[in-house]
């Protein structure tokens, strides 16, 4: 059977029993009501890092227009499991081989993580795990709020906040303030240089840098009404802003928790820029993926974009997709030919979860071939993509807990050292910093 027929065959299973589907959606309302604390993230160029520690314990009073979106959201906080598998990210998982120096060529030389929590950030080398320095927030800021990298592998874009202020839901109105990080060759970071872009106040729900470093693009979410969702593009060096508002309802990027891309990503001509937007319908959600012209003059974001034809059911949520959906934002490739995304589907106990990483057309929205595919009875073999490259050879991919360089033939994990400088022991294996490639 080729890999397209698998994925095939594992959409075609009889569909789970009505208890197993009754408990997953008792999870998934809990889990949007703030009663089980969502441990996924947008990361890197895409989808939601697997065990990320919120900042508050506190229960999440999301706005009732944003109440839809934080239960599609919820859907990933259930599909992708937690790192917090003692022992097992120190250990390749079976079928793959030891640690490959050519394997880690062909992906990000270095990546900086970021705290959720007031602190520093670290530089290290993705192939050696090697820290190569750590950045403090500048003052009066606490907590890096956003990160993104650039395509050269050595410039990324930090956004600096307050400190959150206790018990208070996220996401909430703060200032954020965007500074550049470059790293010299051997990786080591410069100082933080100040962006000349004011404080940001709106709430941002996305952040891309463009792969030649002289972009930067944030969407904000809507107003109250749900409408004026907006993508805004910087200059880097100038300050010079561009922007266009969506002309109807709906909610652009990530609103369950900051750092990350929130689903922002630019294609290698540094102009088109990828964005999902997430429409409120009776019974759930719907999504779109969208390609923004960012060349085009501002106003209308619908006029200016190009649709991917991905079907909506497949990126939002709905009662008919609960069993079987792309998990959080698919990630294109630099010359955008292709999407890579998680995908889940419920299975027949007693697997009861299957997961995969495919390939997508961009064209046609359709599937081209599945990377990797696993059947389990727990939500601990999950998968997550974090950064793929030009062509899709390469990305840096979650299989279960495991973080590593996934190719369309192998997989081989990142070294020990490296997984550890975001991944936390108490409780073991959680992320406690945020990478970003």
């Amino acid at each position: 059977m080729d890999e397209l027929g698998a994925v095939q065959q594992l959409l075609a299973e009889p569909p789970p029993g009505p208890d197993v589907v009754e408990a997953a959606r008792l999870r998934l309302e809990r889990a949007a009501q703030g009663r089980t604390p969502l441990r996924t993230r947008a990361a890197g160029r895409g989808w939601r890092a697997p065990g990320l520690v919120l900042r508050t314990a506190a229960p999440r009073r999301w706005p009732g227009w944003l109440a839809p979106v934080a239960a599609a959201a919820a859907v990933a906080g259930v599909i992708i499991a937690s790192l917090a598998i003692s022992g097992v990210i120190l250990h390749h998982p079976a079928g793959t081989g030891p640690a490959n120096s050519g394997v880690f060529a062909k992906v990000p030389r270095y990546f900086v993580a970021v705290p959720e929590v007031p602190g520093r950030a670290v530089v290290a080398a993705t192939g050696t795990g090697a820290v190569l320095g750590t950045v403090a927030p500048p003052k009066p800021y606490a907590v890096f709020s956003w990160a993104a990298a650039a395509g050269n592998g050595r410039t990324f874009v930090l956004g600096a906040s307050p400190r959150l202020r206790p018990r208070v839901a996220v996401p909430q109105r703060r200032p954020v303030k965007f500074y550049r990080l470059v790293l010299d060759r051997s990786g080591h970071p410069g100082r933080l240089v100040p962006l000349p872009i004011p404080p940001v106040t709106a709430i941002i729900s996305g952040l891309a840098v463009s792969p030649d470093g002289s972009k930067l693009a944030v969407s904000f979410l809507p107003n109250r009404r749900q409408t004026g969702s907006r993508i805004q593009v910087f200059s880097l060096a100038t300050g010079a802003r561009r922007e266009w508002v969506w002309p109807g309802q709906g909610t652009i990027g990530s609103i369950t928790l900051e750092l990350g891309s929130g689903g922002l990503q630019w294609e290698a001509d540094s102009r088109t820029l990828l964005y999902e937007v997430t429409i409120r319908i009776r019974t759930g959600s719907l999504g779109r993926l969208y390609l923004l012209d960012t060349a085009a003059p501002g106003g209308s974001l619908l006029t200016s974009s190009t649709r991917i034809p991905v079907p909506s059911t497949d990126l939002g949520w709905t009662p008919s997709n609960v069993s079987h959906r792309i998990i959080g934002m698919p990630l294109i490739t630099g010359d955008g030919t292709k999407l890579v995304a998680p995908f889940y589907h419920q299975a027949a106990p007693p697997k009861v979860f299957g997961f995969t990483i495919t390939e997508f057309s961009a064209h046609t929205g359709k599937p081209i071939r599945v990377l990797y595919q696993r059947r389990a009875d727990t939500e601990a073999a999950s998968t997550a993509v974090f950064w793929v490259n030009a062509h899709g050879t390469a990305m840096i991919a979650v299989r279960g807990p495991v973080f590593g360089v996934q190719t369309p033939t192998t997989f081989t994990p990142l070294p020990p050292r490296t997984q550890r400088l975001f991944t936390s022991q108490d409780p073991p294996g959680s992320l406690f910093r945020l990478p970003v490639w």
